[in-house]
């Protein structure tokens, strides 16, 4: 497949948010819109909350692993993972 370069304007806040998931993910900026365009393309209006569920089951298997017995324990970790971030 061929590759076209376009020009798109992002106000400054989204474009900072862009790069840091971008560098959390270990790709560049143009991959990371690129996944997001072809995810968003991929995905029907019904098929939303089949990816909203997915990922629900993802994140409560993770946090199955890494120890979380319940719900509380898994909202009281990001609360404090929260409060130490707004720390820093």
């Amino acid at each position: 497949m061929t590759s076209q370069i376009i020009n798109i304007s992002f106000p400054e806040e989204l474009v900072k948010k862009i790069d840091a998931v971008a560098k959390a993910n270990y790709v560049t900026r143009s991959e990371f819109i690129r996944q997001s365009v072809v995810n968003r393309l991929q995905l029907k209006d019904n098929d939303v909350w089949d990816a909203l569920a997915a990922g629900a089951d993802k994140l409560r298997l993770k946090a199955k692993q890494s120890g979380y017995t319940s719900d509380d324990d898994f909202i009281r970790a990001v609360k404090e993972v929260r409060k130490t971030k707004s720390k820093a």
